[in-house]
């Protein structure tokens, strides 16, 4: 996953209001979000079919405690003369097995936190997790050799593969927009709407016309530093792209989750719950 904004006010009836976007080969396997972890039954999310873990968890009112994680890639992405590059540079050190991050979200989803020990994060390559649950909400960050939190502050907080970097130029774009469009669906509308826009509102407007705005480009967005939506065509005729996107509103007692494998076609999301 490559952007999460983050709608977050432990005051609001609604405290997490919620958009992750994913980027990612597209040739890379998935399973649409459902609960798939027999170790953590209660959780629901999409499952990378080939490392079979995910890129967002999200544990229900029903569990003891609702709470949603969220991962991206850490390190600068590297620009080209064609673009951004989804190359990351590893910080496993010789000798160390490595993990997947998609364990990550599981872990913290299921009990707010890591658990992880110093040795144990060697393993892992640079990392930024979104955790969140209706009384907090922060960034943990993995940049190989130290871990570190940031609290996140109420309002709409748009993270990037740089962390919580204002001044990155797609948070500097978008976020505003967000921010200004933030989600407050009535209590009715949250635990008994079948309707997405009605849900979510302009947010879902926002992400359709970023997609959009990067398919009819020439570029397919793939080097422009303030486009919410990647696609971008690999020398070797391998794409990267964007390949879905999470709605989320999470309360005390409601969970709404909706989800798109084909950013930019408004016909195309579905509710998970």
């Amino acid at each position: 996953m490559c952007t999460a904004i983050v709608g977050f006010d432990p005051t609001a009836p609604v405290p997490i209001v919620l958009a992750a976007l994913r980027d990612e080969m597209v040739d890379r396997p998935f399973d649409r979000p459902g609960q798939h972890w027999p170790q953590w039954p209660h959780l629901i999310g999409g499952r990378d079919a080939q490392a079979g873990g995910t890129w967002l968890a999200v544990a229900p009112p029903e569990s003891a405690t609702p709470r949603v994680a969220a991962i991206l890639n850490g390190r600068v992405e590297k620009l080209t003369a064609t673009g951004r590059r989804p190359v990351f540079d590893s910080t496993v050190p010789p000798g160390v097995t490595r993990r997947s991050r998609g364990e990550l979200p599981l872990r913290a989803a299921a009990t707010g936190t890591l658990g992880l020990g110093r040795d144990e994060l060697r393993a892992f390559d640079p990392f930024h997790l979104v955790i969140a649950d209706p009384e907090q909400a922060a960034l943990v960050s993995w940049d190989g050799s130290d871990l570190t939190e940031e609290k996140l502050a109420p309002g709409v907080t748009v993270v990037v593969n740089t962390g919580l970097d204002a001044t990155a130029p797609r948070a500097a774009q978008h976020g505003p927009r967000f921010a200004a469009t933030r989600p407050a669906p009535s209590e009715d509308v949250l635990r008994t709407s079948s309707d997405i826009r009605e849900i979510w509102g302009d947010w879902v407007r926002l992400l359709d016309e970023a997609a959009a705005d990067t398919a009819h480009s020439a570029s397919g967005g793939g080097d422009d530093r303030t486009s919410l939506v990647a696609r971008l065509e690999l020398p070797d005729g391998r794409v990267w792209a964007t390949n879905s996107v999470t709605l989320l509103t999470l309360t005390p007692t409601v969970l709404r989750y909706a989800f798109t494998d084909t950013p930019g076609d408004p016909a195309a999301w579905s509710l998970i719950r």
